[in-house]
């Protein structure tokens, strides 16, 4: 806190400057840096980086990505950055999303949104799933997850589509958490032994890694919870929407969560 406390303007000017302003580059330099800061302070950073937020939801809701790959890698880290928001900082998010200083800035950019921009994001979540890191999945996995439980109607529309990725993100494990539970252990018992008194900025990288809340949450218990209030929600039009999904995919879902 003594960090932000000294150095948050600087960090909010900064950042604001640099987003909308480089290449793509430079972006995929920026965002880690950005991510990490709101997995730091999840509640705090957000609101002070505001404006920067607004712009990474302009990229993921633009087009001309599809030919990219800078472009696409650029979108896909932006999504990850805000789907981490949703599930540690919800009612922020949520409320951003409909600021209409956003809505006048994607109006601004061109972009057109017809719906809640919280949906518009769930296709991005669902479209770029596969571009991303192991970790950066399950966030998508639990931003996908989380939406579920906020009482947006439409959401039933890709229910088969969001418990898809899901499901495929929980059977499909975390392989960045074990690799980096593992070099963190390693790098415990070095120190253990007097080796490294002082922490090494790799050491200190990967504390901060491994004390990432995303890795702390469970996916499986995350869906089988919203999907309980989802169906409290909703009644018949959830069961409607349950029973529309390929028995294959449904097997599926029932093995991720353990279902009997």
């Amino acid at each position: 806190m003594e960090f932000l406390s000294m150095h948050a303007a600087s960090i909010a000017k900064l950042l604001d400057l640099i987003v909308g302003n480089v290449n793509d580059r430079g972006l995929l330099s920026t965002l880690p840096v950005i991510d990490t800061l709101i997995q730091c302070f999840p509640m705090e950073v957000p609101p002070l980086i505001s404006s920067t937020l607004q712009k990474l939801i302009v990229i993921c809701l633009s087009g001309g990505d599809e030919y990219d790959p800078s472009k696409t890698a650029v979108k896909a880290s932006s999504a990850a950055i805000l789907a981490r928001i949703l599930v540690t900082n919800t009612n922020y998010l949520a409320q951003l999303t409909a600021e209409p200083s956003l809505s006048l800035l994607l109006q601004n950019s061109g972009v057109s949104i017809e719906e809640n921009v919280l949906l518009g994001l769930v296709d991005i979540w669902l479209d770029k799933v596969d571009n991303v890191s192991s970790i950066q999945r399950k966030m998508y996995g639990l931003a996908l997850s989380t939406l579920l439980k906020l009482g947006l109607p439409k959401i039933l529309e890709k229910l088969d589509l969001i418990l898809s990725v899901c499901t495929s993100v929980i059977l499909g494990g975390n392989e960045d958490t074990s690799e980096e539970e593992s070099s963190g252990e390693n790098m415990s018992s070095s120190r253990s032994h007097g080796e490294g008194d002082i922490p090494s900025k790799e050491f200190r990288r990967r504390q901060i890694k491994i004390s990432d809340p995303i890795y702390q949450l469970s996916l499986e218990a995350s869906v089988r919870d919203n999907l309980q209030t989802c169906a409290a929600l909703y009644g018949e039009s959830f069961n409607s929407a349950i029973g529309s999904m390929h028995p294959a995919a449904f097997a599926q879902l029932k093995q991720a969560l353990k279902m009997a």
